[in-house]
Order: structure tokens, then sequence, then C-alpha cells
């Protein structure tokens, strides 16, 4: 009789770059996590509504709802939910969208390019912080 494996949990991933996206599920499935996705911040929202996620991974700059008005308005509704915001070039573009991630209730930002390991070390650590 075949086992399933269990979840390590399940991931809200968000970014408007679909091969992103896909890379990034990929990874995180192979990883022993479960997924879930979506293209911009509204999807995301009514992703939200339909799943009970253990952590919001999202890009910061989409469009219709950007990723730091998405970090707000989940903060509101999920309170302890733990997030981990991305964004490239930050330091490039001289703005402080990962600064302001943090301050609307990101727990971790990452630069993009980012390694995968750390990706998977900051997702372990707020997920076993948010059991505790």
């Amino acid at each position: 009789m075949p086992t399933t494996k269990q979840s390590k949990g399940l991931i809200l991933l968000v970014d408007d770059d679909i091969d992103l996206r896909g890379i990034l599920h990929g990874f995180l499935e192979r990883s022993g996590f479960s997924v879930v996705t979506a293209a911009n911040g509204r999807e995301a929202l009514e992703q939200a509504k339909n799943h009970r996620v253990d952590l919001l991974l999202t890009d910061l700059m989409m469009p219709e709802i950007p990723g730091i008005e998405l970090i707000r308005t989940v903060r509101q509704n999920h309170p302890t939910l733990p997030i981990i915001a991305m964004s490239a070039d930050a330091d490039l573009r001289n703005d402080r969208s990962l600064e302001l991630a943090t301050e609307a209730g990101a727990h971790v930002v990452l630069e993009k390019p980012f390694a995968m390991s750390r990706l998977i070390r900051e997702v372990l650590s707020l997920l076993a912080a948010s059991k505790d």
C-alpha cells in the first residue's frame, strides 16, 4: 500500500514572474512542502481565503495589489502568519521596499537572487517558531 509523505506545511507562493514562481514551486515541493500559488496580490488574498496556509512567501513588485499592501492585509487577518518578502535589485533601484516589507509585518526579507538553501532555512525556522 502506498504511503503519503507528510507535508512540512502549506506555503502560499506569490510572484508575478511565472518562471520564478514555477522554479520556487518545484523546489519547495521537492523540499517536502505543499504549495499553492498566486500571480498577484489579488489572487493571493483569494488563496488565503480558500486555504489554511502556514507561511506566505511573496514578491513585493506585482501588479494589482503590490506585495507591501498584501502583507499589510494578510497581517490584519492573520496576525501570526509567518511572512517572507522577496524583491529584486532593491539596492539598485534605491528604494525601501525590503525595509517597508519589514515595517508592514514581514518576518524575513530576501533580496533576489538568493540561495535556495537560505530560503529553506528561513522557512523551516519561521514554521518552527510559529508552532511554539
